[in-house]
């Protein structure tokens, strides 16, 4: 097809480097581009992309201080602010197996590694750009969640387009999920595994089996992914969800602790391979987890009350056990203190880290400071500023006083 004519193109440069940023904002400039946005930092980069949108976003991973092109990646996903016909690059100067995960899983078009030259960046545009232009008429029935006109806009370029067959049926097959038309996505993943063998198809036929109620069979084919696929991380999280649905927990934790170790940075997964550790009673892997989560929820959108509340608690459940090490008590005062700067207007959050307190306290034998939380607690109900107390948090404070 011709070459796309970058001059009615919109593009969004995010880079934190000064050097960087002249040299690419002049490479966009050569391939044609005429109206070229810049940011310096991810959270300008989200301003500008729920006010303005774009043909191409060319975003570094590394952002200096604040979130980084994953944690931004992440959050513009999100909260949809990047539509499927536009092309997302992730630029980075890093090769870890940890960065390289962390980025595909938010799925950019594509990524390129620093150094590039311009003819190689040209080139990764030109490609990325031509087959968002012929798929234009099935994003944009994606960005509409019309997934009826979406499978038929990708069966027709199916046809015209040999190449973008495999792409066409990926789209075809989870549009039919979205439209819990699981047999039909189902027939499409298994016709499509029998010319290929990409890894989507057999996730799809996966997921296919899991929503039909073919455990068995949704768990033989997740685990064929992550024997031949071991960094297809998504599978890993639907083995886990396969694994609890048959009632199998310390299996669904054994994998999520292998998921979490190849890609490190996605904080759903250390939230729920914490919460699933609460569960096992695997305390100490449940304070790792969400201890990570909360480091992760910093910048990220996911930034909620209840992962710092969750690390808390595995802090208390780790103290009732037996005697706890004065760090994992920093530990607790650290989240505590964070939850005091984000959360604490809220009444139900500042309700709940009192009672943390109280039950970590009790749990350590220091009763005058339990006693003393107990004071300020009641004292902000009386105000208005904590929450008044539930009958579950009442029968937790009785349960605190019983063990005096």
């Amino acid at each position: 097809m011709n070459k796309p004519n970058f001059s009615d193109k919109k593009a969004l440069l995010i880079e934190d480097m000064a050097e960087a940023r002249i040299m690419q904002k002049k490479m966009l400039n050569d391939f044609g581009f005429k109206s070229i946005e810049i940011a310096m930092k991810a959270e300008s980069a989200i301003e500008l992309l729920r006010s303005h949108s774009y043909d191409v976003i060319l975003s570094d991973y590394n952002l200096g201080n604040g979130k980084d092109g994953q944690q931004l990646l992440e959050e513009v996903r999100h909260s949809h602010l990047i539509p499927n016909t536009s092309t997302y690059l992730m630029v980075t100067a890093e090769t870890s197996t940890e960065m390289v995960m962390g980025a595909i899983e938010y799925a950019p078009d594509g990524y390129i590694t620093k150094p590039f030259s311009q003819a190689m960046l040209e080139r990764r545009l030109l490609k990325l750009m031509e087959n968002k232009e012929l798929l234009i008429k099935v994003n944009k029935a994606l960005d509409a969640n019309d997934y009826d006109t979406a499978i038929q806009e990708a069966k027709v370029v199916a046809n015209k387009h040999p190449a973008l067959q495999s792409r066409c049926q990926r789209i075809i097959g989870d549009a039919l999920i979205s439209l819990e038309r699981y047999q039909e996505a189902l027939d499409v993943f298994v016709e499509s595994r029998k010319d290929s063998k990409m890894p989507w198809a057999v996730f799809g036929e996966a997921k296919c089996h899991y929503f039909l109620n073919n455990i068995d069979k949704a768990e033989a084919k997740f685990r064929q992914l992550t024997l031949d696929n071991k960094f297809f991380v998504s599978a890993y999280d639907w083995l886990a969800k396969t694994l609890v649905k048959k009632g199998e927990l310390d299996s669904a934790q054994a994998v999520l602790v292998d998921a979490v170790s190849r890609s490190p940075k996605n904080l759903m997964r250390q939230i729920e391979l914490g919460k699933l550790s609460l569960e096992v009673n695997d305390n100490l892997m449940a304070e790792m987890s969400f201890r990570r989560a909360v480091f992760l929820a910093k910048h990220s959108c996911f930034n909620e009350a209840e992962v710092y509340l969750q690390h808390m608690a595995s802090i208390v459940a780790l103290a009732r056990e037996g005697e706890i090490p004065t760090r994992q008590v920093d530990n607790f005062q650290t989240t505590l203190s964070k939850v005091h700067q984000n959360f604490f207007n809220s009444p139900e959050v500042r309700s709940e880290a009192y009672l943390l307190e109280m039950e970590l306290y009790s749990a350590l034998g220091d009763k005058k400071t339990m006693n003393q939380i107990e004071e300020v607690l009641n004292h902000d109900i009386e105000s208005g500023q904590a929450a008044p107390l539930s009958a579950t948090s009442k029968r937790r404070i009785d349960q605190i006083k019983s063990l005096k």
